[in-house]
């Protein structure tokens, strides 16, 4: 299972995303080697880890290598940092909501370590650069709600009961409940396939949902956020892949239910013959859908 870990990096955080890496030097300006740097020895690829700006988590990113042996960044403007250090490559993904520390910290602060915490116990953000979080707090801050959403509805897609080409111009007020990791499992989708439904080719962002493959409710915390775990899709095809009404055979060709027409298939605009390129690390959760969602 994977770990979880913060980083505080305040004007740095711009130089490490262009990046896509954190860095630490090996000894503080004294000489001597601290905690919070030393930490990045202990990440492992596939872990976690919390971007922290001011006090707003910015980002979420997905480490990537195990720390090596690196000199500070060029592009770093820090002249008095000691040169040699540590480096880690990560993927970052940040949030379309940044998250106040404020906002969460009545409900994290039962769960801080009790040695090398980020925060005190008035939520201030204690010294230092890299801290070891557990699975409760990454979860209560991936499960933060927004409401009332704002949907951009510059474009609808055709539907059974919808003429081609008919479209809206305007923006919806809607009483939605969406939280981070529901944002950020979406943004991964983004960044992995682009800003496009990967079936109907439906690209207003606002539009596109980023489905699970194997279902939310039967995920572990991993699989919940697995970029690998699901596919962006607009709102009919999120339905019929929902119902079981069509999935991916081992090749990653669409496989058609007998429950859903040729003639429903065409008018919801996608192709029966499309071709989807999955990696190795898709097939376990398309195995799932076929296995268990899939209606023949």
């Amino acid at each position: 299972m994977p770990r979880y870990f913060l980083v505080f990096q305040g004007d740095t955080y711009d130089e490490e995303k262009e990046l896509s890496c954190l860095w630490a030097p090996k000894k503080n300006k004294s000489g001597n080697e601290v905690h919070h740097h030393k930490r990045l020895l202990e990440v492992n690829e596939g872990d976690r880890v919390i971007h922290l700006v001011n006090r707003y988590i910015k980002a979420i990113s997905t480490v990537r290598s195990k720390a090596y042996d690196a000199d500070c960044p060029r592009e770093f403007k820090r002249a008095s940092w000691d040169r040699e250090g540590r480096k880690v490559d990560v993927e970052i993904i940040e949030l379309d909501d940044p998250i106040h520390v404020d906002d969460i910290i009545n409900k994290i602060k039962n769960n801080l370590p009790e040695k090398y915490s980020p925060f005190n116990s008035d939520g201030g953000g204690n010294q230092g650069y890299f801290f070891e979080i557990n699975a409760e707090i990454f979860n209560i801050i991936l499960n933060t709600d927004y409401e009332n959403e704002e949907i951009n509805l510059n474009y609808v897609e055709q539907s059974l009961n919808t003429p081609t080409g008919s479209s809206v111009n305007s923006k919806l007020k809607v009483n939605v409940r969406s939280s981070t990791w529901q944002k950020y499992f979406k943004n991964q989708l983004f960044k992995y396939w682009g800003v496009k439904c990967v079936l109907t080719d439906v690209q207003n962002k606002d539009l596109l949902i980023g489905a699970h493959i194997k279902p939310w409710s039967k995920c572990d915390d991993k699989e919940k956020i697995d970029v690998f775990n699901g596919l962006p899709l607009s709102p009919n095809a999120d339905k019929i892949f929902e119902l079981g009404l069509i999935s991916f055979d081992e090749n990653g060709k669409l496989i058609k239910s007998n429950k859903l027409s040729d003639e429903d298939l065409e008018k919801l605009n996608i192709n029966s013959d499309i071709k989807l390129d999955f990696k190795n690390e898709h097939f376990k959760y398309l195995e799932y859908h076929r296995l268990n969602k899939y209606k023949k």
